[in-house]
């Protein structure tokens, strides 16, 4: 009888399985429905979440890679421009028109080297934001004071984390000889900007 118990208790634990599987799924669409987060993006790759253009595996093809960098340089550029115009506080201002300067610089390289690069075309050199950069600058347009200035803050130190890691990985795993050694170049200065990036958030919060 003992036996014959045990049987049945275990199939309606089986039973109830999927049921509890299902509900457990549903609550969490429906958390996210609520909080509008997307699926988590996976910390391995380079890149992840904000700013990146590529996957692992083409931003570190030499194509993959120049475009990638192309569209950050390009977002960084865009969303200093209207920090230039929009913030009033003098510190956003001192650090849009550094990034103006030095993201300006790399690009100038980056399209100086396409000649000497195999299998890249000027094509990859990005003239216009890609979706989610644009929406990135789209939220910017619709901030104003302080506001602006810790989404500004804020955004900057997510973009320059994703470009710490892009050159980081193509630095060390990346396909051309060339481009590897101008990745590893410029990455100390992004490791830069991420530091001022950060300590700039944590002077516009409050």
């Amino acid at each position: 009888m003992r036996e014959l118990a045990l049987l049945a208790a275990t199939a309606s634990l089986l039973a109830a399985a999927p049921a509890l599987a299902q509900t457990q799924q549903q609550r969490a669409l429906g958390t996210q429905s609520q909080t509008g987060s997307p699926p988590p993006t996976d910390p391995a790759t380079p890149a992840a979440g904000l700013g990146s253009t590529a996957t692992r595996g083409d931003a570190l093809t030499a194509a993959g890679f120049v475009r990638a960098a192309a569209t950050s340089d390009l977002y960084e550029m865009e969303a200093s421009r209207l920090a230039e115009q929009r913030s009033q506080n003098e510190q956003v201002k001192r650090f849009a028109q550094h990034m103006l300067r030095d993201h300006g610089k790399t690009t100038g390289e980056l399209k100086g080297m396409l000649p000497q690069l195999q299998g890249v075309s000027a094509q990859q050199m990005a003239t216009s934001l890609d979706r989610q950069h644009q929406a990135l600058l789209e939220q910017l347009q619709g901030a104003q004071g302080a506001e602006f200035d810790r989404a500004f803050a804020r955004q900057q130190v997510q973009s320059h984390q994703a470009a710490v890691d892009l050159f980081r990985a193509y630095a060390q795993s990346g396909d051309d000889a060339r481009l590897k050694q101008w990745a590893s170049q410029t990455l100390p200065s992004l490791e830069g900007h991420l530091r001022e990036a950060q300590q700039l958030q944590r002077g516009t919060q409050g």
